[in-house]
Parts: structure tokens; C-alpha cells; sequence
């Protein structure tokens, strides 16, 4: 077998490729390759690929409105740049999903819904606001991939909200159940008649905040009432619905409420985000408990205190992506979605910053002074997966000698097998990578993420 390695590290923010390697053949019933206690059986991380687990759809992150508008406002070659660096596969890192907001959220340039207020017809239905920034963006990142979107709304229309205004929470008015899933109906329609195929929706983002920005509160017994309607207003389409689309400590609990409910025949999935923490576990009760339901991790970033890129937070929030998808593709995940694409210096633009305590980072800013791409670790260390996963691949059994190394592995549809180890540590680690009775041996260095790219086919 053949092996490829590429690095990412503290230092050099590459995805270097090595020269390639033949895993050498060792009978690992008899240890003679070493001898005890230093022998075959210490440091190895086992790869089964024989056990397959969920079907990998893919790895991106939001077209916000926000991000979108700080594509736009660059030169057309840094334009460009940025889409080539993470939709394209063979020269960026291969992102193939994304999420889009309803209307507008916390990371829009303004607040705005596509219908005028009171209109209880919809027919002022309008989606301009959206082709400004978003569409192009998303239309250019659709010439080198087959991009799977998922939407999302934060906030219904004010008039259908119990405290009359799209912010600080509220809850949808019962009487406009059936208007606000036709809303989203038209919304589909709408993108699709500019080209953009919606995948899948949300409920709500965030059911459980009540925010001082766009958003709306459902309690379970509300969401699973609303998902009734919604559930029928798409029923033509093909298009997907997730619900709870929150923090993770609630997944499992959450999940079995609307699943084993009446209208749980319309839930097609489960959307989550990492503010609570890792909550590995919620994850794996999903996938174990109703296996075959999309899983997918919709929104994670790095928060920051003020406005700017915090550079000495730099490899920290890299390892926190790298750690978090690893461990959600172990646990069932079908999906993972970073928050905003790219942001300017001031981490925007966006709205309703009074009051905010906090700004989010971006793996990727525009820098509006200078004119170019600042490329943070974490696009690199997202990119060590998402470049070589491939939509179609299966995550596969694999076991490790230590829970100090963060990992996982797939295999690809054409049975290439893709191992991504991440090391938090600061000191390094040997390893012995096994399957099927060969090894490779190498290091993993301190702050470092690494893919082994194995392809099963010996040298001819």
C-alpha cells in the first residue's frame, strides 16, 4: 500500500505534501518487529475499513449576509482568490456545503425580511436583498462544486410574533403557523428561480435564546406543532427539514421528543452548534437511536472580545475546529458547517453591534485597507479535512493507543482510506498507522494536524 502525508502545523500554514511512502507488511501475530516491551502493539492508531458507519455529505461554512459583503467590497481577483481557496478542490481545501439565513440575521449588513409589514398574502414577497451579495457569492462558488445549502431563519416578520419585533426572542403566533410555512415555501421557490437549489431547511436557528438580534423562541411542543405545517407546505419539494438546530447538550432529548411525535414523520434530521461545549456523546445517542437521520453540525465559531483578529488566539481556534469535526464525524455527524465564510478587519459588516459583548472570527478575512486575503490556521486545519474527505465517504472504524490525539477516518467512494490526526499537545508523538496488517511509522509534532491519504493498491 501507498501512503501520501500532508501537514499542517504551527509554522506553516500549508497543506504540504509530502513524497509517498510503501506501508510495510508486518505479522503482527508474532511480535517480532520490535520486541516487548517496545514492540508492533505500542503507539497505534488501527484503521478497520471493513466497519462502516454514516455517509459523509460534506464540510463548509455560511454565506452570510455579512461574509457575502465583505467578498463583494474586495478587487475582483481577491474575489476570486477567496472562492478558489475553498470551494476548488485541487487548489483550495473542497468545501461543498453551506448554509444560508431566511431574511436576515445577526451577521446581515441590515435588518430585513421579504415581505412588507402586515402582509398576510405574501404577495410582497421579495428576495432582492439577497441577489445584491449572497447569490453571486454563492453562484461563484457553485463553478467547482456541486454545493449542497442549507437555510436557515432567525426571526419570522415581526406581525407574526408575539412581541412585535423580529429581536429579543418572542414566539411565532399560532394563527400564522400555516402563512409562516408558506413563507418559507416561497423562499425555496424563490432561490431556485435564480438558480440556487435549497438542500434543506431549519426550523429555527437557536429555538432556546432569546437574543438582543433577529430571533424567535419555540419551545419543543411549539416546534414539533409548527413542523406539522411546515412539513406539508414543502411536501412537494424534495427539499429536507432539521429541527432543534441549537447547543448540543439537548440533542438527544430533543430528538426523541420530535421524532416519536406525530409530526415526526416530517423531520428528515437533526441540526446542532458547539457553544455548550463538545457533548460528543449527544451525537452518538442520535446516530445509535435513529440511524439514517442527517446529523449535522450547523453553525461553530470562535468568539473574540471587541473587534479585530486576535492573533495569539490564532492556533488555539484552529485546534478547536480541527478537534470539534473530528470528534463529530466519530459520533455519527453527517455534515459540518463553519459560521460566517470570511469577515472584514472589524469582523463584519454587521448590524446590532450595540450592546454586543463579543465578535465572531472567520478562517479567512478581506481585509478592506489592503486589499488582500488574511488566511488564519483554522482555514488550513479545516482544510486538512475537508480537502481529501470526499461527499460519499464512509466513516470507518479505527481505535487508538491514546486519547491525547484527536482523530478520525474515513473512506472515500473510490476506497481510498483518509486518516486526519490532530495533535493539541506540546510535546510530539510516534505512531504506527495499521491496516490490514501493514504499517507506516512516523511522528506526529507538537501543534500539528496530519492526513494520511492510504491507497490500497500496491505498487505495480
Amino acid at each position: 500500500m501507498e501512503v501520501t502525508v500532508y501537514r499542517s502545523d504551527a509554522t506553516d500554514k500549508k497543506l504540504c505534501r509530502s513524497e509517498q511512502y510503501t506501508m510495510q507488511y508486518v505479522d503482527t501475530d508474532v511480535n517480532e518487529f520490535y520486541g516487548h516491551p517496545g514492540d508492533i502493539e505500542a503507539n497505534i492508531i488501527n484503521i478497520h475499513d471493513d466497519i462502516e458507519y454514516q455517509t459523509v455529505l460534506g464540510i463548509g461554512g455560511a454565506f452570510s449576509d455579512s461574509a457575502a459583503n465583505a467578498w463583494k467590497n474586495m478587487p475582483e481577483n481577491m474575489q476570486n482568490r477567496l472562492i478558489e481557496a475553498y470551494f476548488d478542490r485541487e487548489h483550495g481545501i473542497g468545501y461543498n456545503f453551506g448554509r444560508l439565513s431566511i431574511a436576515s440575521c445577526d451577521f446581515s449588513t441590515e435588518d430585513y425580511t421579504y415581505v412588507d409589514d402586515g402582509d398576510e398574502t405574501l404577495d410582497s414577497f421579495d428576495i432582492s436583498h439577497d441577489k445584491k451579495a449572497v447569490f453571486p457569492m454563492v453562484k461563484a462558488a457553485r463553478k467547482y462544486t456541486d454545493l449542497v445549502l442549507l437555510a436557515s431563519p432567525w426571526s419570522p416578520p415581526a406581525y407574526m410574533k408575539t412581541n412585535d419585533t423580529r429581536e429579543y426572542g418572542g414566539h411565532l403566533k399560532k394563527e400564522y403557523y400555516p402563512l409562516w410555512a408558506n413563507y418559507f415555501a416561497k423562499y425555496i421557490a424563490a432561490c431556485q428561480a435564480e438558480g440556487i437549489d435549497i438542500w434543506g431547511v431549519t426550523v429555527q436557528n437557536e429555538p432556546r435564546h432569546t437574543q438582543m438580534w433577529e430571533s424567535c423562541l419555540y419551545s419543543v411542543e411549539e416546534e414539533i406543532a409548527f413542523l406539522g405545517y411546515l412539513g406539508k407546505a414543502l411536501s412537494e419539494t424534495k427539499v429536507k427539514i432539521l429541527c432543534y438546530d441549537h447547543c448540543r447538550e439537548r440533542v438527544y432529548e430533543r430528538a426523541k421528543r420530535i421524532f416519536e411525535s406525530e409530526n415526526g414523520k416530517y423531520c428528515d434530521g437533526i441540526a446542532h452548534h458547539w457553544y455548550s461545549g463538545d457533548h460528543f456523546g449527544e451525537l452518538k445517542a442520535f446516530y445509535e437511536r435513529y440511524p439514517g437521520n442527517y446529523n449535522i453540525a450547523s453553525e461553530g465559531c470562535c468568539a473574540i472580545t471587541g473587534e479585530g483578529i486576535r492573533q495569539e488566539k490564532d492556533l488555539e481556534f484552529a485546534e478547536r475546529y480541527a478537534h470539534d469535526i473530528l470528534g463529530c464525524f466519530r459520533n455519527g455527524l453527517s455534515a459540518y458547517c463553519d459560521w460566517n465564510l470570511t469577515l472584514d478587519e472589524k469582523n463584519g459588516p454587521y448590524h446590532n453591534r450595540t450592546g454586543r459583548g463579543c465578535s465572531a472570527e472567520a478562517p479567512v478575512y478581506c481585509s478592506k485597507q489592503t486589499g488582500e486575503l488574511i488566511f488564519r490556521s483554522a482555514y488550513y486545519y479545516i482544510g486538512q479535512i475537508s480537502k481529501f474527505v470526499k461527499r460519499g465517504a464512509k466513516v470507518i472504524n479505527s481505535s487508538s493507543y491514546t486519547e491525547s490525539l484527536d482523530y478520525c477516518a474515513f473512506k472515500n467512494p473510490d476506497g481510498e482510506v483518509v486518516l486526519t490526526v490532530l495533535n493539541r499537545r506540546d510535546n510530539p508523538f510516534n505512531l504506527i498507522v495499521r491496516l490490514d496488517g501493514h504499517i507506516y511509522k512516523t511522528d506526529i509534532p507538537a501543534h500539528s494536524i496530519a492526513t494520511f491519504i492510504i491507497n490500497k493498491q500496491p505498487y505495480s
